[in-house]
């Protein structure tokens, strides 16, 4: 898939992670649009398709979990790839919740090139 024809939604509570991380997607041409509300960011996925969600795993108002379990529920984006960051060490039974929603789950902090590796990769995946 060409980079200038994939759309990706980034939600992240951090606006200076969600400012760098649009930057490097931006740099290699991906379409992106960010929220750091999840509920605006779950209004948006039931408007455009994307090719893939970025989310944080810890944000105020509802975790990056919750967040996917909504986007899986229906609507446009149900079978979208849902990549999961957090800094947080996952317990069991958050675990078996990214596992059972087939989440990919990615360690922060990470370096800019191996994120676009893992986006990609998540992607054709």
């Amino acid at each position: 898939m060409e980079n200038k024809k994939i759309r990706l939604l980034v939600l992240d509570d951090s606006k200076e992670f969600v400012f760098l991380l649009t930057s490097l997607l931006t740099f290699h041409e991906i379409k992106v649009d960010t929220e750091s509300d999840p509920e605006s960011a779950l209004k948006l996925t039931q408007e455009q398709n994307y090719d893939l969600i970025i989310t944080d795993y810890m944000m105020d108002q509802m975790d990056g979990i919750s967040f996917a379990e909504e986007v899986r529920s229906g609507g446009i984006n149900k079978e979208t790839k849902i990549i999961l960051l957090t800094a947080k060490h996952l317990e069991n039974d958050e675990l078996s919740l990214v596992n059972k929603n087939g989440l990919v789950y990615v360690n922060k902090p990470i370096l800019p090139n191996d994120l676009y590796r893992k986006v990609m990769e998540t992607i054709q995946g």
